[in-house]
């Protein structure tokens, strides 16, 4: 799990945070590492600035030393609206009279566990950052995109960063599934609410995607199982998260797929990115509920 709680770190530090080189600009909450990472590498490749959110001044510098002039981070917590506030009045005035062209809603954590055995703490934490937390970012950084009246600027498209999960319930996964469904949702009221202003509204749910969370088994949360009737399922999660790791895409195929769709004047309302698409997306997405789940319950054993 992800710890968050850093404070703003924006007055007088011309070092640190540069100039905004290029009118091109686009926000991505998350980007120290894994989809957020490979999303800021693919837009800053391709001529863009980037505004990116980070946990930490040590995150900040190190992720300015590469990108340079291209790259502006800032340092909040999607949890504390307070922060929010301070890094949003910060990029408006950076901004000054243009908009963000996108804002990637991709900061969250991934808390595992059968629903029953999940402690409720967790649960909320899990809800809190990735839904909770993506519509507070919304809710500031969407008028920098244009969703306000009398903005006359070219406007922006809004991409959250959901999942597979998002569409489909997987046993283990039920907090985070139950946070990307939300998520999804809010983006389908959203898009229809800005239409108004022009402003577009599209999910990513991507498959398995090269980053830390398969470095990151919790072992004690597989020990914690063993006394429970999950015991069996948990025996197989390392090797499942060993197999998956193989066959998944890069992270900066996402931003590529971002970068397309905002270019894209038919864009869809929603796009899946997953390696062995059949498997993790088509057959899923077809099949009965009642024979998925006897299908899961197969493998599962």
């Amino acid at each position: 799990m992800w710890e968050w709680g850093c404070n703003i770190r924006l007055e007088n530090n011309s070092n640190l945070w540069g100039k905004t080189m290029s009118k091109k600009s686009i926000m991505i909450t998350g980007v120290s590492t894994g989809i957020g990472l490979g999303t800021l590498s693919y837009f800053v490749k391709n001529g863009f600035h980037v505004y990116g959110s980070v946990r930490n001044s040590k995150d900040a510098s190190r992720l300015k030393k590469i990108y340079k002039d291209n790259f502006t981070p800032l340092i909040f917590d999607v949890t504390k609206e307070a922060q929010l506030k301070k890094a949003v009045a910060f990029l408006k005035k950076d901004l000054k009279n243009s908009n963000l062209l996108a804002l990637v809603n991709n900061a969250g954590v991934a808390i595992s566990g059968p629903l029953l055995h999940q402690k409720v703490k967790d649960f909320e934490k899990q809800i809190d950052i990735n839904l909770n937390g993506a519509f507070r970012v919304i809710k500031y950084f969407a008028p920098l995109c244009g969703a306000e009246k009398n903005n006359s600027s070219k406007k922006g498209v809004i991409f959250n960063i959901s999942s597979i999960s998002g569409k489909i319930g997987m046993p283990g996964v039920g907090a985070y599934t139950a946070s990307k469904f939300g998520l999804e949702g809010l983006s389908h009221s959203l898009r229809r609410e800005l239409m108004r202003y022009g402003v577009d509204v599209v999910v990513i749910g991507p498959g398995p995607i090269k980053t830390e969370i398969f470095d990151k088994i919790d072992k004690k949360f597989i020990q914690s199982l063993k006394k429970t009737d999950y015991a069996n399922d948990a025996k197989g999660i390392p090797k499942r998260m060993k197999n998956a790791k193989k066959i998944a895409f890069p992270a900066e195929e996402v931003g590529k797929l971002v970068f397309n769709a905002l270019h894209n004047p038919n864009r869809k309302t929603r796009y899946a990115i997953t390696p062995s698409r059949m498997m993790y997306w088509t057959l899923p997405m077809l099949l009965p509920d009642r024979i998925l789940d006897r299908l899961i319950k197969s493998r599962s054993g």
